[in-house]
């Protein structure tokens, strides 16, 4: 049994390192944290599908050698990566944990996050002072620019937001996929929009047997409540 973790847009492998790290305290599964394309230090390409970045995983796991049951945990964009994986490898899926996202089609707008990248880069910005500085004219949230910039380092980010920008609408959308009928855990944070109510009937439509349960948190659960997130994904997997 191998654990494959999944980033989320804007974020890399080590942004779920803590929970990998305190999973393999309790688990003695080797864990896996992947750079998905456009992010670390995986390959630059303007090609987002979700079919695209899914066969990414799927020819890691075979330069690997893993051909065995596999876990899948994803957050954010990595969980839709995780949900499409059940269309190439759901003879090996034991059970998948996604983080706070939905199989659907968002309509979120990222307009004055990508402004504020464009913006630090026509200014040649190098330091996360000068480049905090120009985001909060653009972003409200001051929690999020902290997390953003994170992946920025000596005036360059650790994502290629153009290509991003020009995949947006590949990221935020989605195609239903035929129903998986594994076991999926979907954790939803109780102070987030991305898993509504009205999502349900279009989750379980793909995935019959899915499991929601409510975290009290936002969006960045696994930084803000990793040991609840743990948690919840220690009592599935011994379910």
């Amino acid at each position: 049994m191998t654990i494959i973790i999944l980033h989320g847009l804007f974020g890399n492998k080590n942004s779920l390192l803590q929970l990998g790290y305190l999973l393999k305290q309790k688990i003695n599964y080797p864990i896996i944290l992947l750079d998905l394309r456009n992010h670390g230090q995986s390959t630059n390409n303007m090609d987002m599908r979700y079919s695209t970045m899914a066969h990414d995983v799927v020819e890691t796991l075979n330069f690997l050698n893993i051909n065995q049951k596999v876990i899948l945990i994803g957050y954010s964009m990595g969980g839709k990566v995780a949900m499409y994986l059940t269309t190439l490898l759901k003879n090996i899926i034991y059970k998948i944990i996604i983080l706070d996202i939905a199989p659907i089609t968002y309509v979120f707008s990222l307009k004055n996050i990508f402004l504020s990248f464009k913006k630090i880069h026509d200014m040649n910005i190098t330091t996360k002072i000068q480049a905090y500085n120009i985001m909060k004219l653009y972003i409200t949230d001051h929690y999020t620019i902290n997390i953003l910039l994170d992946m920025f380092n000596n005036g360059h980010w650790e994502f290629n937001w153009f290509f991003i920008q020009q995949q947006y609408r590949n990221i935020s959308g989605w195609n239903l996929i035929y129903p998986w009928l594994g076991k999926i855990m979907f954790l939803k944070g109780k102070q987030s929009n991305y898993i509504k109510l009205e999502y349900y009937k279009t989750i379980f439509k793909q995935f019959p047997y899915a499991i929601i349960y409510n975290i009290n948190a936002g969006h960045f659960m696994h930084i803000t409540h990793t040991y609840d997130v743990l948690q919840q994904i220690l009592i599935f997997l011994e379910q």
